[in-house]
């Protein structure tokens, strides 16, 4: 009985150590951020006369910043009153400098949940030594 608890016991901490003693994990390798996304949704009342006192200035800048390559991809909400803007910038920093110059930032109508993307980490495993020796012959 006490060998099996024993054997158990090695079973469940022997996997731990060996973790312990590996070399970093490609996962642990930080990525660049290279893109954010901005999640935008109305904050104030979208009155006729904000629409129309408002939007065609927040349309040209848009446009503007989608043309200066600052803007990869728009879309428009469809479970609320707002944008998603796939944004060419390497930082949040940087993405909320940029929606703040947009009019319906600077009048307080529109926020933006901002979130910084990067290549996707876990691709990392396929390029150790490991699993290039898995693959030959």
């Amino acid at each position: 009985m006490i060998a099996i608890h024993y054997s158990v016991l090695l079973a469940a901490i022997l996997p731990v150590a060996v973790a312990a003693q590996a070399p970093t994990s490609p996962l642990a390798v930080p990525v660049p951020t290279t893109k954010v996304l901005a999640i935008g949704h109305l904050t104030g009342p979208m009155t006729p006369e904000v629409r129309q006192k408002i939007m065609p200035q927040e349309v040209s800048d848009t446009v503007k910043a989608y043309l200066a390559g600052k803007i990869d991809q728009w879309y428009t909400r469809q479970d609320v009153n707002g944008v998603v803007f796939l944004l060419n910038v390497q930082s949040a920093e940087e993405a909320r400098a940029l929606l703040s110059q947009l009019p319906l930032d600077k009048n307080n109508l529109m926020q933006f949940e901002l979130i910084p993307l990067g290549p996707l980490n876990p691709l990392r495993i396929l390029l150790t030594d490991d699993a290039a020796q898995a693959k030959r012959p």
